[in-house]
């Protein structure tokens, strides 16, 4: 089904502008509040994939110097959010469906990883926190895009928590920027928040019942469920034409 990609400060943008941005947070550590006032625009799509970007707009409407603001954009490169053309611009990274499948293969085998180790240390509070961030998943009536993504992205934090293991949640972190800006694009389809709390439920009854396997295996549908949901809104938006996004060619 088509997917509404119009501009919206909500629930993501796509325009013939690039989405006016402010700091957000306090004025102090400007590099940081640069750095997340920008990637959050990029991770709910204000500004779109594929979208150019300078410093100097960025920069004017940040209210910080270029310095601070380069340094922003260097950390989000590295994220994988932000490319750097031959030409030395800079444009927001498309989305394509070859990202998706390469960037959800590897995240669903860390995120099995995750459950497994975490499954061995497992203790009732454990079972309560994850239990909570479910809870925090449910909207009483809508299921909220917003609330059931920060309910997931809690109740995975959580997981890696209890798993205790620095080197994949050192792995973890170097995909989450386009895995941020992905889970947001998959909510956007109306059943996959419902669905979405249902698969994380799976994880937590099997991990309530001492069966590591069975959440790994809940784990992993879980997150290609994520993934084809992805790739069902990208594929709607290529086909309709909207620029950065790609289902399997090259973008110019």
């Amino acid at each position: 089904m088509p997917i509404d990609y119009t501009v919206d400060r909500t629930h993501g943008v796509r325009g013939d502008q690039m989405a006016r941005l402010t700091l957000q947070g306090q004025r102090s550590g400007l590099r940081d509040l640069a750095y997340r006032s920008i990637r959050d625009a990029i991770v709910k799509m204000e500004i779109a994939p594929g979208e150019r970007i300078t410093e100097e707009s960025l920069s004017d409407q940040l209210g910080v110097s270029r310095p601070v603001l380069r340094e922003s954009l260097q950390r989000l490169q590295v994220e994988q959010l932000i490319d750097r053309l031959d030409n030395g611009r800079l444009r927001v990274r498309p989305a394509t469906t070859e990202d998706v499948v390469h960037l959800y293969s590897v995240r669903s085998a860390l995120e099995q990883l995750a459950v497994r180790e975490a499954g061995v240390h497992m203790s009732a509070k454990h079972l309560a926190d994850l239990s909570a961030a479910i809870e925090q998943m449910h909207d009483a009536e809508t299921y909220d895009p917003r609330t059931v993504t920060e309910g997931g992205a809690q109740f995975h934090h959580k997981l890696a928590e209890i798993a205790g293991n620095p080197v994949n949640d050192l792995l973890m972190q170097q995909i989450r920027g386009p895995i941020d800006r992905f889970r947001h694009l998959s909510v956007t389809l109306s059943a996959r928040p419902h669905h979405s709390v249902e698969e994380h439920e799976a994880i937590l009854a099997a991990l309530t019942e001492n069966n590591i396997d069975a959440a790994a295996t809940a784990m992993h549908q879980h997150i290609m469920s994520g993934r084809d949901a992805v790739l069902e809104a990208i594929k709607s938006l290529a086909a309709e034409g909207h620029p950065g996004v790609t289902d399997g060619l090259a973008v110019v």
